[in-house]
């Protein structure tokens, strides 16, 4: 199932844009996702309902009761912590083929589940798909799968914030955006960035415009592309 993927990744649109899929397509895109048969992914699709949402929707707000789930079609849902003097740090981002939501019970949210650009998902209520797995055990091993790489996820981004400077937390995250040929395309935002990183906006800028300077990265309205890969990856301290 899981050589599908770069088949359903190409499938789901780029972020900012919206997707459209039939239902054949739904399917192959969950049989992709949760390595699961034909029949489990049909019935895991007819529990569920797709939903749009645009730049900036709050999904879900701090303090609210949540008892739904969602897997990301395309574009970025970002979870969000608001500290006691209003300040906002980013606990992860999840893209095509991560969950988010209350599992493996309805709960009150300790954060707020906000979109980066277009997103697009598919719903399911948090007791729907505890019936579905009593029904389908096999599931179990595909949700397993993608909780477990957010869960590393989220420990990766709490020791780099415990272990590197605020510029190396930049420059890792660079790194992290970048695909196969060394490039981000469209370039990242510096806000985005920061928020990301955790710091200020004013050093990922500084941070970034320093690798421009010495040709590590070029960038131009359409693209980032990484020069020397090897030099940035020292400078990740």
């Amino acid at each position: 199932m899981l050589d599908l993927l770069p088949f359903i990744y190409r499938l789901c649109a780029k972020l900012g844009e919206r997707i459209f899929m039939h239902d054949d397509e739904r399917i192959l895109a969950l049989m992709a996702f949760l390595d699961c048969t034909a029949d489990v992914a049909e019935a895991l699709d007819a529990a569920m309902s797709q939903q749009d949402f645009t730049h900036k929707d709050v999904i879900v707000h701090q303090g609210d009761e949540n008892a739904q789930i969602w897997l990301v079609l395309g574009g970025k849902a970002q979870l969000q912590v608001i500290g006691y003097e209003g300040q906002v740090t980013l606990l992860a981002t999840h893209g095509p083929g991560e969950l988010f939501g209350a599992f493996p019970e309805a709960a009150v949210s300790n954060m707020d589940v906000k979109v980066y650009g277009h997103l697009t998902a598919l719903q399911i209520a948090t007791h729907e798909l505890h019936h579905l797995l009593r029904e389908y055990p096999s599931l179990g091993a595909g949700l397993s799968r993608i909780l477990g790489k957010q869960f590393n996820t989220i420990l990766d981004r709490l020791a780099s914030h415990v272990t590197l400077t605020a510029t190396g937390r930049v420059y890792r995250e660079l790194l992290r955006l970048a695909d196969e040929q060394d490039k981000v395309a469209p370039p990242p935002v510096i806000a985005a960035l920061a928020l990301t990183a955790q710091t200020t906006r004013e050093t990922a800028s500084r941070a970034v415009n320093a690798l421009v300077r010495r040709g590590i990265i070029d960038r131009d309205k359409a693209k980032m592309q990484i020069v020397s890969r090897g030099l940035l990856e020292s400078l990740i301290i």
